[in-house]
Order: C-alpha cells, then sequence, then structure tokens
C-alpha cells in the first residue's frame, strides 16, 4: 500500500462537530507500512482502534512535521501487566489443592488402616501352627481350635531335644484369647512399620530377641483348662535329667581336651555341663505361654547350664586351658639303643595334669613317675624269662643272670619332666645303667653272639651273630645241690688269662679250701663263676655227661687246657652266655 497523506486527514478545527456535546473523534486513519500487522491486527476492537487514533492526533506536530518518537508500549519480562498476575496466582492455587487432595487421601488410609489392624492380625501371622493372616479374634479361633492338633513344641539345644505335642482330644489352645493377645500387641498406630515386617517374614507369637527374661512370671492365660502344666515340667524335667546323667558338672582334663584341635577348649570343658533343670523348664513354659513353635536354648546363654564345679566363669575355664595348654607343647620319640622305644606327646600329658585346684593346673609328677616305672619295667630284661630257638632247633628257655637291659625309671621320669616343661621335640635317648644287644620285645633273646651252655647235655657252643658255631667243647660244670652252676643270662666279665682260684675258708682250718692255679680265667657271674681250664679233671671225664655228679666243680664250667685256649683267643668281654638245662 502507498503511503497516503495524513495531512489532508486532519479534521479542520473551524469546523463543528457533528455529535452533539463534545468534539467528533477523528477518523481512523491507514497505519504506516511499519505497523501492518496482519489479521491479526485487522481484528482489533474500533474503541481500541480509535484510541490508538487519537492518541497518534495528540502526538503530531504542527505543520506536518515529523512526530517524535514516543516511549515504548511494549511488555518486558520483568514489567508485567495486569493478566500475568491473574495467571500466576491461579497457579498456585491449583498446586495446594492438589497437595491437600493427596494428604486427604493419605490420611483417610492411615485412619483407615489403625481401624482395620486394631481388629484383624497382621499378615503372615501364626498361631500353634495356624495361619490366621487378616483374621479377627473370632475367625482366627475357629481356624485355631479346628487344627489345634498341629501345635507341638520343640526344645533343642547343645544335643539336647525335647519336643512336646498334646495328647488330649480337646485343644489345649484358647483361640480366641491367643489372637485377642496378638491383635492387642499389634501396635496400629505404627501398622505400615508392622505390615512391612508381616510381609518380610512370618509372625510368630513370641517376640524375637537375644535375652530371655527369667524373673518374669509364666502367664499361660492362652491355654485352656485341659493343658496339664504338672505333666509337662515332669516330662520335660525327666529328659533334662536324662540329658545331665552323662554329664559330671565339673572342670575335667581329659572331658576338656579337643582332639581335633589338640588342645584344651572352653567349649570342650563345658560339655561336661549339667542342663540347669529350673531354667531350662521356666524358658520353655515361657515360650508355650505365648504359643512358640520352637525354645532355643543357645538365647539363654549360660543360664541354660549348671557353672562347672558351682564357682568357675568362661574366663576362669579359659585361663585354665590356657595353664594347661602350656604343658602339651611336647612332642618327642623315645630312643633305646637307636630303637623306638615310645612317644610323648600332649596326648599323653594330658593324662598327667592336674586340676585339683580347677584354676591352676599343675604336672602331677607322681602320674609321671609312675609311668615311667612302668614303662622301664616293660624294657628291662635283666633276671627276665627268654624263649629262643637254638641254631640247631632246640627250643630254649631261661630265667635270672645280670645280662640285659636295665633302665632307671627315676631318671626316665626327671627326663621327660624336663622336655615337658622346656616344651621339646624331636629324640630323647633313654638313660640306662646297662644295655644288651639288641632291643627287643620283652621275652625274646635280646643278646646277638653269645655262648650257650647247656648243662643237660653238658656241651657250650659259642653262636656268632648269624647263629654259626665259632668254638664248642664238653665240660664239666658244678656238682648238683650248692655247688651247682648257676642258670641265667650272663656275660663274659673279664678275660685277662691266668689266676688262682680260691675257696671260701674252712671255718676249722681258717684257710681256703682249695687254691687252684689256671691258665685261662674267664668270669661271667662277677668274678665268682666262669670258664677255666682243669687240668686236674681226668681227661675221660670231660665226655661223659653224668660226670659232673661226682666230680663236678664249685660251680665253675671246667674245660680242657686245650679248649680253654681256644676261648680265651675268641671271646671279648660283656659277651653274652647262657647257661641253661
Amino acid at each position: 500500500m502507498s503511503q497516503i497523506d495524513r495531512s489532508n486527514m486532519i479534521p479542520d478545527p473551524q469546523q463543528p462537530s457533528r455529535h452533539t456535546g463534545g468534539v467528533q473523534s477523528p477518523r481512523p486513519i491507514a497505519p504506516a507500512h511499519s505497523q501492518q500487522h496482519g489479521p491479526a491486527n485487522a481484528s482489533q476492537r474500533p474503541n481500541q482502534r480509535q484510541y490508538q487514533q487519537h492518541q497518534q492526533y495528540q502526538q503530531r506536530p504542527a505543520h506536518g512535521a515529523a512526530p517524535k518518537q514516543g516511549p515504548s508500549h511494549a511488555r518486558t519480562a520483568n514489567n508485567r501487566g495486569p493478566a500475568d498476575k491473574r495467571t500466576n496466582k491461579s497457579s498456585k492455587s491449583g498446586g495446594k489443592t492438589a497437595l491437600f487432595v493427596v494428604l486427604g487421601l493419605v490420611a483417610i488410609v492411615y485412619i483407615v488402616g489403625v481401624v482395620a489392624f486394631s481388629q484383624v492380625a497382621y499378615p503372615n501371622t501364626t498361631i500353634a501352627g495356624v495361619d490366621i493372616s487378616l483374621s479377627n479374634a473370632s475367625s482366627a479361633a475357629t481356624k485355631v481350635n479346628s487344627a489345634w492338633k498341629h501345635y507341638k513344641l520343640t526344645v533343642s539345644g547343645d544335643d539336647f531335644s525335647w519336643t512336646y505335642q498334646p495328647e488330649s482330644d480337646e485343644p489345649i489352645v484358647d483361640g480366641e484369647a491367643a489372637a485377642k493377645e496378638i491383635i492387642n500387641h499389634n501396635e496400629a498406630f505404627i501398622w505400615p512399620v508392622r505390615l512391612v515386617e508381616s510381609l518380610s517374614g512370618k509372625t510368630k507369637t513370641t517376640a524375637t530377641s537375644n535375652e530371655v527374661d527369667l524373673d518374669q512370671d509364666v502367664d499361660l492365660s492362652m491355654l485352656s483348662d485341659t493343658f496339664d502344666q504338672k505333666k509337662f515340667e515332669k516330662d520335660l524335667g525327666a529328659a533334662i535329667d536324662e540329658f545331665n546323667e552323662g554329664r559330671s558338672g565339673t572342670f575335667e582334663a581329659n572331658s576338656s581336651y579337643d582332639e581335633q584341635a589338640g588342645k584344651f577348649t572352653v567349649e570342650k570343658a563345658r560339655s561336661n555341663e549339667k542342663l540347669n533343670r529350673e531354667h531350662v523348664i521356666k524358658y520353655a513354659e515361657l515360650e508355650l505361654a505365648s504359643l512358640a513353635e520352637s525354645v532355643d536354648l543357645s538365647k539363654l546363654g549360660n543360664d541354660a547350664y549348671e557353672p562347672l564345679n558351682g564357682t568357675l566363669t568362661d574366663d576362669q575355664i579359659q585361663a585354665a586351658c590356657d595353664a594347661a595348654n602350656n604343658f602339651l607343647g611336647v612332642n618327642v620319640t623315645l630312643k633305646l639303643n637307636g630303637e623306638d622305644a615310645g612317644k610323648v606327646d600332649g596326648s599323653s600329658v594330658l593324662q598327667w595334669i592336674s586340676f585339683a585346684d580347677p584354676a591352676n593346673p599343675t604336672l602331677d609328677t607322681s602320674q609321671i613317675s609312675n609311668w615311667a616305672a612302668e614303662l622301664a619295667n616293660g624294657f628291662n630284661t635283666v633276671g627276665s624269662t627268654r624263649w629262643w630257638t637254638r641254631a640247631d632247633g632246640k627250643q630254649c628257655a631261661v630265667e635270672g643272670g645280670d645280662f640285659g637291659w636295665s633302665i632307671d625309671s627315676s631318671s626316665l621320669a626327671k627326663q621327660v619332666e624336663d622336655a615337658i616343661n622346656n616344651k621339646q621335640t624331636g629324640e630323647i635317648e633313654i638313660k640306662y645303667p646297662q644295655k644288651a644287644d639288641t632291643f627287643t620285645a620283652k621275652g625274646e633273646p635280646d643278646w646277638k653272639a653269645y655262648i650257650d651252655v647247656d648243662l643237660s647235655e653238658q656241651h657250650a657252643r659259642y653262636y656268632d651273630e648269624s647263629g654259626n658255631i665259632v668254638w664248642e667243647a664238653n665240660f664239666i660244670s658244678g656238682k648238683p645241690g650248692e655247688d651247682a652252676t648257676p642258670e641265667g643270662v650272663w656275660q663274659i666279665n673279664s678275660n685277662d688269662g691266668g689266676s688262682t682260684l680260691i675257696g671260701a675258708k674252712d671255718p676249722e682250718t681258717g684257710k681256703p679250701k682249695y687254691e687252684s692255679p689256671v691258665s685261662y680265667w674267664m668270669p661271667f657271674e662277677g668274678n665268682m663263676i666262669g670258664f677255666h681250664d682243669a687240668t686236674w679233671q681226668n681227661d675221660k671225664s670231660f665226655d661223659n655227661a653224668e660226670s659232673y655228679k661226682w666230680c663236678g666243680s664249685h660251680g665253675c664250667i671246667n674245660l680242657r687246657l686245650a679248649d680253654a685256649k681256644a676261648l680265651h683267643d675268641c671271646i671279648k668281654v660283656g659277651l653274652c652266655v647262657v647257661v641253661h638245662s
């Protein structure tokens, strides 16, 4: 559109208005090209357009000069008009209304929950094993009374177990009383919390707690008159008494030693504790009062048992176990001439620990001495009977003599005590004042090479370690009676060659009964009885096995000179000599 000359459109002030009572409003003027906005502006109301034209007219200068730029009427973000204020207020009012509605609904749900859970049980609630979820007292009673036979109470802990199950044909459970008791403890005002708890796990009739108050009274009001309390206590008491029969109730060394752990432990020591009859029955009745289905004795802690010896606490038992364990560090193997002869370790020592004062265990040295004497007796062979089979097959037996093992039991006991106190490990060579050639079982020959002196045959044989005969000869032994050659297992005490044998003094003359010089003297019983040459004997007598009866010696083994020399040349001091018949 072309620009229109606005000066022609200005009314003449000299012309009177056509409207009565006032100045005629100017006619609408066409907007400048820059102010055209299309259809939206075309729909502007007339009075608004006239108002704008009037404002333009008032602001136009005389003589057609260009109008001055007036202040902009455009609204900014920080200069909102009345319409914007009305919109903001309306939005806030709507938000508050929605919040009040939500709060109202929550309040209604909460109140409904309070009312509901004041009258019904929570989900997963049981009485005597019967599910009464969301049931009121009346309906819960119906369920419980119809299924009361399913109820049983198990008391258990530490290998003890006893179950109570009613035998009566009438229910022992007062279902309505039990249900009311549970619902009364619903804590309805915090029902959302309790509801979450019940949905996460079954709600029992007893509160779960790690502590048991045995001082509280037992309230059996939820049980009916058919419940026989005396019988309940009698039966449970009998089970407790039977359990206690195998327990001494005292702190004992053997019963405190744990073989798997290899030491004394409080847990093992307490295995001797007796159940506290009164406490267990009281706890069982407390749980029965609320119709629990199980009684866990571990919740009673120390109250479940009678104290060991009536006085010891767990700390005192621990201190005693620690003291006893100090004796268990020993682990030694006993050696006898290089051969294993026994072992001393913790299992051995625990038998020698005395708990006469339960809190202060000590080593019982008298028991160690007894043990050492018994062990030594099993090793000692001096004078004991030996059985063996000679190389030629003859079965032989002999008793007596001074050859063999000799163990000093007191010395052995001292060795073991020192090993225990020092927690010694390794090997200990048993001390002995005398030894044999080899360590064998008692009763077996403990020699290797030996001279076999057979009195019944009047013949002697020297066997080497392999059983081969090194030397042999006939002999003449002592006369029967007081001069008989002593039997037994002996050993050569010297081999120095010639000597003079002197007999006992004659009481009438005061002189020795005989003085016999010999070229070879080889004693085996002290320095009184031995092998020697006897040149005064008739040579033929050596070949007669009966000659000892009339020309026998004073106990020695008489040999021909050549035989005595041959024996002297092949033996050493310590060689075993076995004299038998």
